[in-house]
């Protein structure tokens, strides 16, 4: 529409601005107070920072007992941030003020730019009538800035996305849920953003498609339905395409599905990293790189903590990637119900030492704590709308600053931060809780809820007619031990073997019942599930009593996750058969093998 120039926006935004500060004021001498401590921080951590840079200009370490007495003393400044800010809070309701649609068109307007929104609505008519929805729908701006704003401050691509998925939406049991996921994907995908290693966009539309039939369908982790919308937007926002989050559940579910089960969910899905992306130079076979590549060819901290992060999502866990001082090693965060956790850090790593792009890592775990420590409703009013009187009376944050320290020039948006500060400081064990009522039965839980360990071994099937013997895999008799050997139940049904590395052994005898063709030869198949290209070959010994032991080799193929059998291999029973063992070479590229089920088959 031509009446949406960049005018237009700008004379909204003062006659916003003009009501908004009609609102709130602040007894002076509390004001005088708490901006008195901002400034006392501010000198505080001047003084940290400039300790920090003598220390490493000088490489000695007589500057650690004088780092710590600032840090220490900057941490008390903070206190008394927090002490002067709280009867300011206390007496402050900005939703009495009438004021709440004039502080959201503000923040939006602020926030997303005169020139950026004259753009976009003048793009074509359609666009124009989306950013006059927007700036006049209160519920869907109140969305976006709770929910952290769209990437890339991108409004309007923000509401065209959004308004596309609603349009498609069905108001059935799973609506509230896709309602949400719906505003993270807008959120999260307005800066278009490319998959893994290629120039190819993520498509929105089919980002959240994903999610919502992998949701319905009971893929992804049961918490994944109580999610907040701002946990969604770290849960969906995988550079991975979609295909290969889809092979990222079936296949670790077919080859590992005991990982699902960890206790510690810390290492929930991610643990595979351990176990199977070898520490290592990365060697990656195609162009363009993939996630399948990735724990097939291994890598250093930067590859092993994006297949953690990938695994997680891929599951619908929110995940938060950052890096490590000093060297900057690359890691990553994820939600649990106990809390935000770190994953594959270094030693003395934690919040206060990691950072990603320009936030730090304690700033990151703030607000989660924050967040999960009241109701979204709370964090909004006494929280964002603080933010929002923040851009307007013009408390920009400049590109040098760090947004989460206090200020004593920006006094709303400091009094915002120890507001913020202060629900995180409430946060309980069950704050990060996601259960309830769920409109979907997750195959991960009713894989979980159905193990059961005092099962016993599945028999083995012996067909007198063809003289068919198949041996399910994790019914051996003997083996070296859980640390390089696990039997459990299979995702699908069943059972499976899980040798864990090179040194895993199993062996299996025979029952008496089960007889052979005298003068036959056999063959034997192995139905396997492996996720590396380089496989070391499963070596097999097996014992009669005429011809003692004799010892055979098969070739193992790259299933990339899935079930295959491999090329059957010429046994000789002529002495019937007694006892069988399976083992591998010890080597450093000998990681995981599943295996379902060996079978015999007369020539």
């Amino acid at each position: 529409m031509s009446n949406f120039d960049v005018d237009f926006f700008k004379d909204l935004l003062k006659e916003e601005r003009r009501e908004c500060l009609e609102g709130p004021g602040i007894d002076l001498d509390l004001h005088e107070q708490f901006l008195e401590a901002c400034q006392a921080f501010q000198d505080s951590k001047t003084a940290k920072e400039a300790a920090e840079t003598e220390m490493k200009e000088n490489d000695s370490s007589e500057y650690v007992e004088v780092l710590e007495t600032k840090a220490m003393i900057m941490e008390d400044c903070l206190k008394n941030c927090v002490e002067a800010a709280k009867p300011i809070l206390n007496s402050l309701d900005l939703t009495e003020f009438d004021l709440e649609m004039s502080l959201l068109r503000t923040a939006v307007l602020v926030r997303g730019g005169a020139k950026s929104f004259a753009k976009f609505a003048n793009g074509s008519d359609l666009h124009g009538q989306l950013i006059e929805t927007l700036l006049n729908n209160k519920k869907i701006m109140k969305e976006m800035l709770l929910q952290g704003n769209p990437k890339g401050k991108k409004f309007g691509n923000a509401m065209k996305i959004y308004t596309q998925i609603m349009a498609g939406l069905q108001k059935d049991r799973f609506y509230k849920v896709n309602k949400k996921l719906a505003m993270a994907v807008a959120l999260e995908f307005a800066k278009s953003q490319t998959e893994f290693d290629s120039s190819i966009e993520i498509d929105p539309q089919k980002r959240f498609s994903h999610y919502a039939d992998a949701h319905k369908k009971g893929e992804l982790d049961p918490a994944f339905t109580f999610f907040t919308t701002w946990e969604y937007r770290l849960a969906i926002n995988s550079d991975a395409s979609n295909e290969q989050l889809a092979w990222g559940r079936s296949m670790q579910m077919t080859y590992a599905p005991h990982i699902a089960t960890i206790y510690d969910e810390r290492w929930r899905y991610n643990y595979q990293v351990t176990t199977d992306v070898g520490y290592r130079p990365p060697h990656w076979t195609a162009s363009t790189r993939t996630y399948q590549q990735l724990l097939s060819g291994g890598g250093m901290e930067g590859p092993r903590a994006w297949y953690g992060r990938f695994i997680c999502r891929a599951f619908g866990i929110p995940v938060w990637g950052l890096k490590q001082h000093p060297k900057k090693n690359v890691a990553m965060s994820r939600w649990t119900p106990n809390g935000w956790a770190l994953n594959f850090t270094l030693p003395k790593s934690d919040w206060d030492t990691c950072f990603w792009d320009d936030r730090r890592g304690s700033d990151f775990i703030e607000e989660a704590n924050a967040r999960s420590a009241v109701s979204e409703q709370a964090y909004y009013e006494k929280v964002i709308l603080l933010e929002c009187l923040a851009d307007a009376c013009k408390e920009k944050i400049k590109k040098e600053e760090d947004p989460g320290y206090v200020d004593p020039n920006k006094m709303w948006r400091s009094l915002a931060l120890m507001q913020r500060k202060i629900f995180a400081d409430q946060v309980q064990n069950d704050s990060f809780h996601r259960t309830g009522p769920g409109v979907v039965i997750s195959k991960v839980d009713r894989y979980i809820q159905n193990i059961d360990d005092k099962a016993p071994p599945l028999p083995f099937d012996f067909d007198k007619g063809s003289s068919r013997v198949v041996i399910p895999a994790a019914s051996f008799k003997e083996s070296n031990g859980k640390k390089h050997v696990r039997s459990h139940q299979s995702f699908g049904g069943g059972t499976q073997l899980h040798l864990i590395d090179g040194e895993g052994c199993v062996t299996y005898e025979i029952p008496d019942d089960i007889t052979f063709i005298k003068d036959k030869e056999y063959t034997l198949t192995v139905k396997v599930s492996t996720v590396h290209l380089v496989q070391q070959n499963l070596k097999l010994e097996i014992e009669d009593n005429i011809n003692g032991k004799q010892l055979y080799e098969m070739k193992i193929p790259y299933t990339i996750g899935e079930w295959q059998d491999t090329e059957p291999i010429h046994i000789n029973v002529n002495g019937g058969l007694s006892k069988i063992r399976f083992f591998r070479r010890k080597a450093n590229d000998c990681f995981g093998l599943a295996i379902k089920k060996f079978t015999l088959r007369p020539c």
